[in-house]
């Protein structure tokens, strides 16, 4: 198993503990699988993907995870082909400089390569 396949299986069962929770308490569940499953990248970084996966969750829980999905293929350096628009590469790529002094360089190296690649820099 991929570690990628690994993220997708323990995020749905992350999603499934919350059950039917209100809004907020199921985000907060989100925002925490999140930042430990990436304890590698600076916070500030994750932070800053997080609040713009708070924002497309705002428009649909359904795309905002298939996001999430992409970004984390992103950070375990596996990109799984999602189809990000420029803007989100740009995005993407602000909240990764964010932390450039702190964040791994095969990391960073890999991620703007990918942006560079899709336009975005």
């Amino acid at each position: 198993m991929q570690a990628i396949d690994k993220f997708h299986k323990d995020l749905d069962a992350a999603i499934k503990r919350t059950g039917g929770a209100p809004e907020p308490l199921k985000l907060e569940a989100l925002r925490r699988f999140f930042f430990e499953h990436f304890r590698n990248v600076p916070e500030e970084s994750l932070a800053a993907l997080f609040t713009t996966f708070l924002e497309k969750w705002r428009m649909g829980e359904g795309p905002a995870l298939a996001w999430l999905g992409g970004v984390s293929s992103l950070l375990l350096m596996e990109y799984d082909r999602t189809p990000f628009t420029i803007e989100e590469w740009a995005d993407i790529r602000e909240s990764i400089v964010v932390a450039s002094d702190e964040i791994d360089l095969e990391l960073l190296s890999y991620v703007m390569g990918l942006v560079l690649e899709n336009g975005a820099l």
